[in-house]
C-alpha cells in the first residue's frame, strides 16, 4: 500500500512515540492499548516501506528517515490543531471579520463600551464600522456591503433578519433660552407654532412619519422647516436656534447646547440589529449577545 492509505492517526501515534521513545507510554498518550498501537505504527512503516524506528528490548530510537519524518510530522499535526483551532472559532464565533452599520447616535447609546469589550473579549473577531443612515443600510445589507446593521425604526425586507436591542424614548429638543422652558406645565401642542427640525424621512420614512403623527395626535400639523440624514445635525441645528426637534432621548448626551423635554405620553423609536442569513451568522450571534449587554437607552439630566 502507498502513503495515500496513510491516515491522520498513524502519524499522531508516530509522533507521540517519537517523543516518548516506548510503547507503553506513547499508547497510554494516544489513549489506546499497545496492541493497535503496535499495529499502527507498522502499518505506517509498511505504507512508506520505511523503516522507521529501531527496536531491542529496552529501547526504541528513531532511524534517520524517523527524524526526518519527525521533524515534518510536528509542523503537519501543528497546522491541523490550529486549522481544528480556527473552525471551533469561526463556528463560535470568536474569530471573522463583520463589517457593521451604525448611526452617529449609538455613539451615546453605548456604542464605544460595545466595541471596546468585543474587542478585549474577542481579540480574533475584527469589527468595521461603517456609518450610515438606517435606509442606506438596508440597502447596503441587500447588496452585501455590510454584514449587520444597527438602524432606528425601520421596515426590514422579508428577505432580512432582525431583532430590536432597545426602545428608547422619544423627546423635544429645544434650544437652551427657548420660551417653553419657563412654562409651568408642558404638552407639545404649545409647540405647534414652531418651525420643527426632522430627520428625513427618505432616510427614514419610519421616524419621519412617527414624528408627524404625534404632532397631529396633539392637534397640529408641524411646520417642517429643515430636513436632515443625521441625529447630531438636528441637535446642533437646534442648538444655533433653528428650529426645534424631536429625537431619540440618547441625544440628551451628546453635549451640545439644546434643552431636552420628556413626552408624557412617551413614544419610542426602537434600535435594530439587522442582517442578512449568512455563512456570518456565528459572528452576528456574537455581535447581538454584545449589544444587548451594552446598548441601552440614556437618562435625561435636566440642566445638563
Amino acid at each position: 500500500m502507498g502513503s495515500d492509505a496513510i491516515e491522520l492517526r498513524h502519524l499522531r501515534f508516530f509522533m507521540a512515540l517519537a517523543e516518548e521513545l516506548n510503547f507503553g507510554r506513547a499508547a497510554l498518550r494516544c489513549n489506546v492499548t499497545q496492541p493497535p498501537f503496535s499495529v499502527a505504527i507498522r502499518q505506517l512503516e509498511g505504507h512508506l516501506n520505511v523503516t522507521l524506528l529501531t527496536r531491542t528490548s529496552r529501547h526504541v530510537t528513531l532511524t534517520p528517515a524517523g527524524e526526518a519524518l519527525y521533524s515534518r510530522v510536528q509542523r503537519l499535526i501543528g497546522e491541523v490543531n490550529e486549522a481544528y483551532a480556527l473552525a471551533r472559532c469561526i463556528s463560535e464565533g470568536k474569530r471573522g471579520k463583520l463589517r457593521v452599520g451604525f448611526h452617529l447616535s449609538m455613539l451615546y447609546q453605548g456604542l464605544g463600551d460595545m466595541i471596546a469589550a468585543m474587542e478585549h473579549d474577542e481579540p480574533l473577531l475584527e469589527i468595521e464600522l461603517l456609518e450610515m443612515p438606517t435606509q442606506d443600510q438596508v440597502q447596503s445589507l441587500l447588496a452585501g456591503r455590510i454584514d449587520v446593521g444597527f438602524g432606528h425604526s425601520t421596515i426590514v425586507p422579508e428577505t432580512l433578519s432582525s431583532i430590536t436591542i432597545l426602545h428608547e424614548p422619544l423627546v423635544v429638543c429645544v434650544p437652551r433660552d427657548h420660551w417653553v422652558l419657563n412654562a409651568d406645565r408642558f404638552s407639545l401642542n404649545m409647540l405647534q407654532d414652531e418651525g420643527f427640525i426632522c430627520f428625513m424621512r427618505e432616510a427614514s420614512p419610519t421616524y419621519f412619519d412617527r414624528i408627524v403623527s404625534l404632532c397631529v395626535e396633539a392637534g397640529f400639523t408641524p411646520r417642517i422647516r429643515h430636513q436632515v440624514r443625521q441625529w447630531t445635525t438636528v441637535v446642533a441645528m437646534v442648538s444655533k436656534g433653528m428650529g426645534i426637534a424631536i429625537a431619540p432621548q440618547c441625544l440628551a448626551q451628546s453635549g451640545m447646547e439644546a434643552e431636552f423635554i420628556p413626552l408624557g405620553s412617551q413614544p419610542f423609536s426602537e434600535l435594530q440589529c439587522i442582517w442578512q442569513e449568512t455563512s456570518e451568522q456565528p459572528l452576528v450571534t456574537t455581535l447581538v449577545k454584545y449589544a444587548r449587554k451594552f446598548l441601552s437607552a440614556t437618562e435625561i439630566v435636566q440642566g445638563a
